[in-house]
């Protein structure tokens, strides 16, 4: 029976395993050993020899005998490394972080303080003039610098991609209306594509797409209808009101003096209008190539700007239209009036 299990090549791969492990519990010095044998000369010659011949004979049993031979060698010397750590009382590993090195001065002996990492530039930490963020490069400072909160822009109702079920769903609803009469064929639930995004949102939306029910559905296009039709019957209908002529004179007063109530700081904080922009640029004219630099245009965009156009007033046009593109929520007056002082232009302000 023995010679028949040692024909089995994963048992000899056993048997040779765990030599390998009680030779190595034999030669290992643990401190915490229950019993501390000591090998003789003689002993430990044989270990040695023996060990060889069992990654030897290790090597030679399939499969992939030399690979499981250097594997087990490799783990094996993996755990005297951890026998070590056990014999001098499992230290941590982590190290403490190293006291800074006070140096002596050149004139005199007292020691010199650790010399301070030099703080970030204003420019950079939005604090400089133009309060204006620099990312390191020109697309993403001026995407970074669009709003002055960036948590705000990010709350914005602009950046709400998901529709309503009321937006999404509406068609649907009128063809799901038997008066409409609206053939099968021609109705939204049948697209396919509809139908994925009508799935979506209602797992976002509605809490009917958890809710367990025993009816069976033979398709998407039946369920679809069976869901927009308990949507009609909690959506609100759409709002038909028509504003009158007297209700929209009284939201332009208020609008109106809401705006002359504002105080002047806050009107400087808004950006430059389309006519201030016509306005400046007639009085600018030639002297546009001038006040470019001092609106960070770089020169290819200033050689564009001369390619596009041989009249100098839409020349300073396009150029006050491509500042404010680049800086967005801060392309404001009081900006544009700081970058005309530095040209040398600041008459064309008044």
């Amino acid at each position: 029976l023995m010679d028949l299990q040692l024909s089995d090549s994963n048992f000899r791969r056993h048997i040779l395993l765990q030599y390998l492990i009680l030779f190595q519990y034999l030669k290992g010095q643990v401190k915490f050993k229950s019993s501390n044998p000591v090998l003789t000369d003689e002993q430990s010659l044989w270990i040695e020899d023996t060990t060889k011949a069992v990654y030897q004979l290790l090597s030679e049993n399939p499969p992939d005998g030399e690979r499981f031979s250097k594997m087990v060698e490799h783990i094996l010397n993996t755990e005297e490394n951890w026998n070590s750590w056990k014999n001098e009382g499992c230290p941590s590993f982590v190290k403490e972080r190293s006291q800074p090195e006070f140096q002596l001065g050149p004139a005199d002996s007292k020691p010199m303080r650790p010399v301070r990492k030099r703080p970030a530039p204003e420019d950079f930490l939005g604090k400089g003039p133009n309060k204006k963020i620099l990312m390191g490069n020109e697309e993403l400072t001026r995407l970074w610098n669009l709003c002055p909160d960036n948590m705000e822009a990010c709350k914005s109702e602009s950046r709400e991609y998901m529709p309503t079920l009321e937006e999404f769903f509406e068609e649907a609803i009128e063809q799901a209306d038997p008066e409409n009469m609206v053939e099968n064929k021609y109705k939204a639930v049948n697209n396919s594509n509809y139908g994925w995004r009508a799935l979506r949102l209602l797992a976002r939306r509605s809490p009917h797409f958890f809710q367990p029910t025993n009816q069976q559905f033979k398709s998407l296009p039946e369920y679809l209808e069976n869901m927009v039709i308990k949507l009609a019957k909690e959506l609100p209908p759409p709002s038909e009101e028509i504003k009158t002529g007297e209700d929209e004179d009284e939201e332009d007063n208020d609008a109106l003096l809401k705006e002359n109530n504002e105080s002047p700081e806050v009107q400087q904080d808004k950006a430059m209008t389309g006519e201030q922009i016509e306005a400046l640029a007639a009085r600018l004219g030639e002297h546009w190539r001038a006040l470019a630099p001092y609106l960070e245009m770089k020169e290819p965009d200033i050689r564009q700007i001369e390619a596009d156009s041989e009249d100098v007033r839409m020349r300073a046009k396009q150029l006050l239209v491509a500042w404010q593109d680049q800086e967005g929520a801060h392309a404001t007056p009081e900006n544009l009036v700081a970058a005309l002082g530095r040209a040398g232009l600041g008459e064309l302000a008044e």
